[in-house]
């Protein structure tokens, strides 16, 4: 089926873009928050509580690009793999919030 696969071609870009988005996102909160560490009128809690919410957001992209992910997956194998990694990726996201006390 041509139409199928190019549906899941497309669903499966658009989840990587997602997440590479997602990604981007957490890496310019870290060189973000890493100028502001030099600089005296940032306190280190506030660096961290801003820093903590934008992984947060960050992962936010990147979960919702793995269950995007999940629904074009090939075999029960690749949905396991993507099932462990939304699980790793949502208690990372819980312990931030409560690192960052939201």
């Amino acid at each position: 089926m041509p139409i199928l696969d190019s549906a899941n071609e497309v669903v499966r870009i658009v989840g990587l873009i997602i997440e590479y988005i997602g990604l981007a996102i957490v890496v310019v909160s870290v060189v973000l928050a890493l100028s502001k560490v030099v600089l005296p009128s940032y306190s280190m809690e506030s660096i961290r509580r801003r820093l903590a919410m934008h992984i947060i957001f960050g992962l936010e992209f990147v979960i919702a690009a793995d269950i995007l992910l999940a629904t074009v997956a090939t075999d029960f194998q690749d949905i396991l793999h993507l099932g462990g990694i939304v699980v790793i990726r949502v208690v990372l996201g819980y312990s931030l919030r409560k690192e960052a006390h939201f």
